[in-house]
């Protein structure tokens, strides 16, 4: 057998800069790093092909650092970064001056007004392409050397920066005093700005702590065209090299409105300029009494029968409110009061922490375009959103409020679900659930046993908790019968709790 021909070097210098064209997120970023400390061979190619790109790096630089000098673009289309780790002229973008290359440092900052330009293109920092301009704020002196302190006028980023020799600073260090016109006066940052620009390295960081999928694993995004799946889907699009998923998009027309088919049209275009796999789904919902709730359920089963390890939606924390305080009117105890989790079986929710006024601000930030929510202002769901601007004036920050009980109560419903397993474990029989075990237990037990004991009711048929209490302190001999919905009930039989199916 023919050898295969040796790559030449030009030809691996070919290859490594595709791969790290490919290294985007701080993740990736930071393995390909380790992975160069630990290559030697690795690393002298990367010098090779700062080299041929004009990059000037250090010997002594760590892998990741030198990633990051790598992932740059050519010179004609490089911008400038701070803090600045290569000299260049540039003329100030604020008091128009024309700076020349600092010579022995590197120029960070124009000498006459001492503005500098604020731009970081690493996916997931504090001000990701911010590209605003760094106001002096004040001066200190270190180790005989006197330090800028400076304020992104943009997003409200703080850097300092040392002077240097040529830098014209007022003897009196009044800032009021540099050349230029004046800077705007900063008004407190706005918050949701803020977090707008990290939701991307929150999101990312969901993902890892809640577990929510493996690298490898199948990642179904949900996608209605509407403003929070899009974000959705463009975040794990661009955190798709961290999280490690394989994402697919599916759409549901659930025929209840003509113009949702060509919502459905545009996720696909949308997902196939992304390059992700799409599927779209018709279903046909009758209209009529509980139509939000059949869609749902129709829904689901729609997207599971795909096919993947998980299917992420892009409920937030106001859904989470609307939801929490939606069970509370209904009398829902711990169970329904903790509302949804950020995975639930196959199910899982990034974005569930997120409020949806930072989802807007992000989108509006990359020049999203959305469907605007269908959903009908008259019904339950509509009327209790229509509430948090008056619950907002009683007290503000409700609907963060009502997310953080489902967040506390969460974790007492897992503690309780877990102690309710042993003891189940330990009274239950083939028979079902002993009497006299059963009352010997408190209040709070004996609920989650009657819930544990309707696992077996098929989807779909709601277990009410009312129905459940009917239970508690009544006399429960052989023969007594409580009814729950869809016709099946539980009843004492032989001593025992036992569900009972519908009788034919």
């Amino acid at each position: 057998m023919p050898r295969r021909p040796a790559k030449t070097r030009s030809t691996e210098l070919t290859e490594l800069a595709e791969r790290i064209d490919r290294t985007r997120s701080r993740g990736a970023i930071k393995a390909l790093g380790r992975e160069a400390d630990q290559d030697p061979a690795l690393r002298q190619q990367m010098h090779r092909l700062a080299d041929k790109r004009g990059i000037a790096v250090d010997a002594g630089w760590p892998g990741k650092k030198l990633v990051r000098a790598l992932r740059e673009r050519e010179a004609e289309s490089r911008v400038r970064t701070n803090p600045i780790r290569r000299d260049q002229a540039f003329v100030c973008l604020h008091c128009g001056q024309d700076v020349p290359a600092g010579g022995g440092h590197v120029r960070d900052h124009c000498p006459h007004c001492l503005r500098s330009r604020h731009v970081d293109h690493v996916p997931g920092d504090r001000a990701a392409e911010c590209g605003g301009l760094y106001d002096p704020i004040g001066f200190e002196r270190a180790h005989n050397t006197v330090v800028i302190q400076y304020r992104c006028r943009t997003c409200g980023q703080a850097w300092r920066g040392r002077a240097h020799a040529d830098d014209q600073i007022p003897a009196d260090f009044d800032v009021s005093k540099l050349p230029g016109p004046a800077a705007p006066a900063r008004s407190a940052l706005e918050p949701v700005q803020k977090r707008a620009r990290t939701l991307p390295m929150r999101v990312l960081e969901s993902i890892r702590r809640q577990g929510l999928w493996a690298p490898g694993d199948t990642v179904l995004v949900a996608v209605s065209g509407g403003l929070d799946s899009t974000v959705l889907l463009e975040l794990l699009v661009d955190l798709a090299d961290a999280h490690g998923g394989q994402l697919s998009v599916a759409s549901v027309d659930h025929g209840l409105r003509p113009e949702s088919a060509h919502e459905v049209a545009r996720v696909g275009r949308r997902a196939r300029a992304l390059g992700v796999p799409f599927h779209p789904m018709s279903l046909q919902v009758e209209p009529g009494p509980g139509v939000a709730a059949r869609a749902r359920d129709a829904r689901w089963a729609a997207l599971e029968q795909i096919g993947t390890h998980v299917i992420a939606t892009a409920h937030h924390r106001d859904d989470q409110a609307e939801t929490v305080l939606q069970h509370l009117l209904r009398g829902s105890g711990a169970r329904g009061l903790r509302g949804m989790r950020a995975r639930d079986g196959q199910r899982v929710r990034p974005l569930l922490s997120e409020p949806r006024e930072v989802l807007q601000r992000w989108a509006e930030d990359r020049g999203l375009t959305w469907d605007e929510d269908p959903s009908n202002p008259d019904s339950e769901r509509g009327r209790i959103r229509a509430l948090f601007p008056q619950l907002d004036a009683l007290r503000a920050g409700a609907a963060s409020g009502l997310a953080r009980s489902a967040r506390l109560l969460a974790r007492d419903d897992a503690f309780l679900d877990a102690l309710v397993h042993g003891v189940f474990t330990d009274i239950a029989t083939e028979q079902g659930i002993p009497v006299p075990s059963f009352q010997d237990q408190p209040p709070a037990l004996q609920m989650r046993l009657l819930l544990r004991l309707t696992n077996d009711v098929p989807h779909g048929i709601t277990v009410r908790a009312d129905h459940l209490e009917r239970l508690l302190g009544h006399p429960l001999h052989n023969g007594v019968s409580f009814g729950l919905s869809g016709g099946w009930s539980i009843a004492v039989h032989d001593g025992h709790l036992v569900l009972a199916p519908p009788q034919s």
